[in-house]
């Protein structure tokens, strides 16, 4: 997804496209936050009036910060990934992007004072913004049926793979009434199966089993 604004002043939304920024009051009361100046290094530091917003996808949420004034106008673009750009600037020295905790990520530096394009300060040791880590499997069998015992199988076999299916890294205990299948459980489900598919049981012939996602 994305989303775009222009901000006015210090509180003031315009334009608004979407639903992942989200322009936060302190809970102290007011229009802006105090924050310490984000672009120093060391103990002296002033404390900044700001405009924050929390900027939310199914990755996380940061924020959004911008030292600014009852002059401020800009457009803020965000791509869906917790990147910006920022269009039409007058009257904003500074940004920041923090994570949730305000522990900063990157920093930016405005026209105003870089003299051109907009600047983005990455600072050493900063946070990482958040992801949604790896992504979980598809298709995990979780349960199976017997749809042709087959003959030629021994008792009590265990960890055994499946053949067959659209998916991998299915395996299963099964056991035997005589040389025909009778039971099944899946001990691990894989992933990339399709539901109501069949796969086959080796150590026999055309045991067939199908497969519940």
């Amino acid at each position: 997804m994305a989303d775009s604004l222009v901000l006015t002043g210090v509180k003031d939304v315009k334009k608004h496209t979407g639903t992942e920024m989200l322009l936060t009051r302190p809970k102290r009361g007011g229009d802006t936050h105090s924050l310490k100046e984000w672009w120093k290094v060391g103990p002296n530091k002033c404390y900044v009036m700001c405009t924050v917003f929390d900027v939310t996808t199914a990755n996380g949420t940061v924020k959004l910060v911008l030292d600014s004034n009852a002059g401020t106008n800009l457009r803020i673009d965000h791509d869906g990934s917790f990147n910006f750009d920022f269009y039409g600037i007058n009257e904003v020295r500074r940004g920041a992007l923090f994570t949730s905790a305000y522990e900063l990520i990157e920093h930016y530096v405005f026209p105003i004072i870089s003299g051109g394009k907009v600047m983005t300060v990455t600072p050493a040791g900063g946070a990482s913004r958040p992801n949604a880590g790896p992504t979980p499997p598809t298709g995990v069998v979780t349960g199976a049926s017997i749809s042709n015992a087959g003959t030629g199988y021994s008792a009590g076999q265990n960890g055994v793979s499946v053949g067959g299916g659209s998916g991998s890294g299915m395996t299963i205990n099964y056991g035997s009434d005589g040389d025909v299948i009778n039971s099944v459980t899946v001990v691990s489900g894989g992933q990339d199966y399709v539901n109501g598919e069949t796969v086959t049981v080796p150590g026999g012939t055309d045991g067939e089993l199908t497969v519940t996602v």
